[in-house]
């Protein structure tokens, strides 16, 4: 026989967000109601799902390829920059006037800093392209310095040598760790149950059928049933659930819709 809490009382299972927003109502009301209990047991809830939401967001964010690793971020800035200078330099050639030399700096310089071209430095490892890069940026900033001014790329050292520094430390920093969607899903679970032991927590203070009674759950309770009548009108109309900004209660546009799995007794 199952007694979980999920079987005795049944909603649907909650977004993040619409937890959130609701336990911050409760906590007011229980505390406006003197129910310590209730108000510190929301306080640890909303706790709690702070954390979930985080991870909601990273979970979110590797879905869409958008993990953030500092220094995929700044190797892929690295490698238009390192592209920029090798077109700003046959540009120069380009328009070069016949015998002023400026081909012949361009061909040396270029020479000197891709021998086997800018896409042998931008397919390597990181390790290796960060090597490369610093190589680099020593040498714009030395002996290919008079190059380099002659031919008006200063900027492009210049921002060369600012990425090979950032490049540096995103590289020995801390980088994120990956995530595993059992550590979301587990957060989301306990989220739902400290909600659910929210509202057996109100239906212990107010068991009863009379007026009293009545009126304590509805008080303590209504953000709660306002959230479940919300997802409710979502599934009537076979929508996805929405997700709310727990600080304002609005629609998130930002959260990715979800579908969280139904379970339905109606509190009373």
């Amino acid at each position: 026989m199952d007694i979980s809490l999920g079987s005795l009382i049944q909603l649907h299972v909650f977004p993040t967000g619409r937890r959130l927003w609701a336990m911050q109502q409760v906590e007011r009301r229980a505390n406006e109601r003197a129910f310590p209990e209730l108000s510190a047991h929301a306080q640890r809830a909303l706790e709690h799902d702070r954390v979930t939401r985080q991870l909601d967001a990273r979970w979110a964010a590797r879905q869409l390829g958008q993990v953030g690793d500092p220094v995929q971020r700044i190797d892929a800035v690295v490698d238009r920059t390192l592209v920029a200078l090798r077109d700003g330099a046959e540009s120069q050639a380009a328009v070069a006037r016949p015998g002023d030399g400026t081909i012949e700096k361009v061909g040396e310089l270029l020479q000197a800093l891709f021998p086997m071209g800018v896409a042998a430095v931008a397919s390597m490892n990181y390790a290796d392209e960060l090597a490369a890069v610093q190589r680099i940026a020593t040498r714009l900033r030395g002996d290919l310095a008079p190059l380099i001014a002659d031919l008006g790329l200063g900027r492009h050292a210049e921002r060369l040598a600012e990425l090979s520094a950032e490049y540096q430390a995103a590289f020995t920093g801390p980088r994120p760790e990956p995530i595993d969607f059992g550590l979301v899903r587990a957060a989301r679970a306990r989220g739902q149950e400290m909600l659910l032991q929210a509202v057996a927590m109100t239906l212990g203070r107010h068991p009863g059928s009379g007026p009293a009674d009545l009126e304590g759950r509805t008080a303590l309770l209504g953000p709660v049933l306002e959230q479940e009548e919300a997802i409710r009108k979502y599934f009537r109309a076979r929508r996805m659930v929405e997700d709310v900004d727990p600080e304002s209660g609005d629609i998130d546009a930002d959260a990715p819709p979800s579908l969280p799995a139904s379970a339905m007794i109606v509190i009373s």
